[in-house]
């Protein structure tokens, strides 16, 4: 609307083909085209053909802390990493997980690493809003001036990486690199030296919330005073929030590995961040769990905001929830040491799994979210449940979560009808035009056990 009433009376150029008489359709079209994240694509237009990469995840290697040469973590298909729920009956195997929790090698020197993810809220936080009198920025430069400067920092709805530093004064810390789709990163530019980065997709929205795909933004650095090379890498995961979108959570866990795999190389320290639209009962963050340890995780939408790492736990030296500052996620930070420490142990995996039980979705949209979806997939139920007509999946999820009664749904296309069921599934199959999830209660119970089957594979022996 803003562009029908604004945006068009001011700047006729920013809408070529547009007049004021235009359809709202046709500005939504248009901005949905050309402005990839500001507008879903519009009711009644064709999706484009549905996009879904799965490469073999290949090996993802750790930093040693006393061999020469860096431990290697064995591939594991995705559709094995969620062995306890997998979608179509496959056994996995758990001794192909290596560990993944080792740390630098005991001839270099440590280094102290600190990492922040923000998800900005752009669209309302600096273009509604102006900056609010610059809360994000003022946020971070807090947390700077009781602590130390970020290391590195990955954006997500980050149109311009500049507009948050500049005017409070961090521009001079950082060089910012503008990444598509609304991602952004930054590093300490007189701590590290910036060797290559990139993009690569890794998945794409459902098509009941379909803004797009969605990817991976990242970069490789060296470590100006010992040489130390670090594989940093961003991610703003894909809609519906626990979906995995069109692609699925195992997917989209499947191919940020892949990725990382690609750009990193032995005895390089890895950090994963970002807003993954998907919490500790997702498939997305269950299935990392089986090939990153989880450093740090959010409280925003049941924390979809995480940080994840290829070294152990007890390297995590101090984690923080800076707040909101004017956005509606958290700002999260995290310091790891890279070399032999002794600390408590931070199982970050379990604690994602606590919060949820602690705090359920509610039904407001700010604090709602759905249990689990998977898309084209129906459930074979272990009874005859209910049936309702429901416009949308989101909705038929939203109706299960209300009836404490129901832990699984399935919502199909044709009718489009919800049906709920009082138990988990006994079997899954491939339907297309179906989408089938869990409740948030049994999705959350599901998780707690997955969580504990990661840490004990993951943890050193």
């Amino acid at each position: 609307m803003w562009a029908v009433h604004v945006g068009m009376r001011w700047h006729p150029e920013w809408y070529p083909g547009l007049t004021s008489n235009s359809p709202l359709i046709d500005f939504q079209l248009f901005i949905h085209n050309n402005f990839p994240g500001k507008c879903p694509i519009p009711c009644g237009v064709p999706m484009p053909q549905k996009w879904c990469h799965w490469p073999p995840a290949g090996n993802l290697t750790a930093p040693s802390v006393y061999d020469s040469e860096p431990n290697a973590i064995d591939a594991i298909d995705a559709i094995d990493a969620i062995d306890a729920i997998d979608a179509f009956g496959n056994d996995s195997n758990d001794s192909n997980v290596s560990n993944v929790s080792n740390v630098s090698n005991a001839d270099m020197s440590n280094i102290t690493i600190k990492v922040l993810t923000y998800n900005l809220f752009w669209w309302n936080l600096y273009r509604v809003r102006q900056g609010d009198g610059e809360s994000a920025g003022k946020l971070m430069k807090a947390e700077i001036e009781e602590d130390r400067p970020f290391d590195v920092i990955g954006f997500q709805e980050c149109e311009d990486g500049h507009r948050a530093l500049e005017p409070v004064g961090l521009l001079h810390i950082y060089n910012v690199l503008q990444g598509p789709h609304a991602v952004c990163l930054a590093y300490r530019k007189d701590v590290w030296n910036l060797l290559t980065h990139g993009m690569e997709d890794v998945g794409e929205d459902m098509r009941s919330h379909y803004y797009g795909r969605r990817g991976v933004f990242w970069m490789r650095l060296e470590h100006y005073d010992t040489g130390r090379k670090l594989l940093f890498v961003n991610h703003h995961g894909p809609l519906e929030v626990n979906s995995g979108g069109e692609c699925g959570g195992d997917s989209i866990a499947n191919n940020i590995i892949h990725v990382i795999q690609n750009k990193s190389r032995p005895g390089d320290a890895i950090i994963l961040v970002g807003d993954f639209n998907a919490n500790a009962a997702s498939r997305t963050v269950q299935a990392l769990w089986k090939r990153m340890v989880m450093l740090h995780s959010g409280t925003s939408f049941g924390g979809v905001d995480n940080i994840f790492g290829n070294m152990d736990s007890s390297s995590v030296i101090s984690r923080k929830n800076l707040g909101p500052g004017g956005s509606d996620h958290d700002a999260l930070t995290a310091t790891v040491t890279l070399g032999p420490v002794e600390a408590a142990r931070v199982e970050a995996a379990v604690e994602a799994v606590d919060f949820l039980k602690a705090q359920p979705p509610g039904n407001e949209w700010q604090h709602f979210w759905c249990g689990q979806l998977e898309t084209d997939v129906g459930y074979v139920p272990a009874e005859v449940g209910d049936s309702l007509d429901v416009a949308a999946p989101q909705r038929c999820c939203r109706l299960c979560q209300q009836d404490p009664r129901c832990r699984s749904w399935i919502w199909k296309d044709g009718g489009p009808s919800c049906e709920m069921y009082g138990a988990a599934p006994v079997e899954k199959e491939k339907v297309p035009g179906f989408v089938s999830g869990l409740s948030a209660a049994e999705a959350t119970l599901q998780g707690g056990e997955l969580a504990l089957r990661a840490l004990t594979s993951l943890r050193p022996t």
